[in-house]
C-alpha cells in the first residue's frame, strides 16, 4: 500500500512538472488575448489563430445554414446563438474568406422566433426594445440571410407583417433547412 501511495505521489509530481515545463517551454500565462471584429463590429469577437489547423480556403465558397431555435440570451442580452453566427462571420473573414465566398443563412424558429420581429413589433409585444435588432442588422449587412419559420410565427401569434425587413418568412423550418441543404449548405445546429 505504501509503495502504491509513493507511485501516485510521484505520478502527480511528474504531471505537475510537465505542466510547468509547458509554461517554461514557451507558453506565456501572462500573454494577453487579442480580440478582433473584422466584419461584424459590435458582436462575435474572435481571437486570431493564424497558424491554426483546418483554416477555411479563401478561394472556396462556404455555404452554412445555422439552425437557431433557442432564444437564450448572453450577458449583453442578445441571442447567444446569433452572437455566435457573428463570430462565424468574423472567423471566416479573418481567415481571408471574403463576402462573396461566405454564404451564410440563419433559420429562426422555436424560442428564437421572436428574434425575427421588427423593432416596432417587438416593442409592442414585449414592452421593451429588442436587444437583437442591431445584431441582426449588422449580420444582414455582412451578407447573412435570415429566414423565420412561418409555422413558428403562427404558433407564437405573430403575423408576417410583424417580421423585420431583414428576415424572409419561410414555409417552415422543417422545409427551409432541407431546401438549403439540397442547395449545398452545411447544417450547423445552434
Amino acid at each position: 500500500m505504501f509503495r502504491m501511495s509513493q507511485m501516485l505521489i510521484a505520478s502527480t509530481f511528474a504531471l505537475g512538472l510537465g505542466a510547468s515545463g509547458a509554461v517554461a517551454a514557451g507558453t506565456d500565462a501572462s500573454a494577453k488575448t487579442v480580440w478582433v471584429n473584422p466584419v461584424v463590429k459590435d458582436y462575435g469577437r474572435m481571437n486570431p489563430v493564424p497558424n491554426g489547423a483546418l483554416q477555411p480556403d479563401p478561394d472556396k465558397t462556404w455555404k452554412v445554414v445555422f439552425d437557431v431555435n433557442n432564444g437564450s440570451s448572453d450577458s449583453d442580452g442578445v441571442n447567444s446563438a446569433l452572437w455566435h453566427v457573428a463570430r462565424a462571420v468574423n472567423v471566416y473573414a479573418e481567415a481571408g474568406v471574403d463576402h462573396e465566398h461566405r454564404k451564410f443563412a440563419v433559420v429562426l424558429h422555436g424560442g428564437a422566433t421572436k428574434d425575427a420581429l421588427s423593432a416596432e413589433a417587438y416593442k409592442a409585444k414585449f414592452g421593451q426594445d429588442d436587444p437583437d435588432t442591431k445584431l441582426i442588422k449588422e449580420l444582414a449587412a455582412a451578407g447573412v440571410h435570415f429566414y423565420v419559420c412561418g409555422q413558428a410565427l403562427a404558433d407564437n401569434g405573430f403575423t408576417p407583417d410583424q417580421v423585420s425587413s431583414h428576415v424572409d418568412v419561410a414555409l417552415s423550418a422543417l422545409a427551409a433547412v432541407p431546401v438549403l441543404e439540397s442547395e449545398g449548405y452545411q447544417l450547423f445546429e445552434m
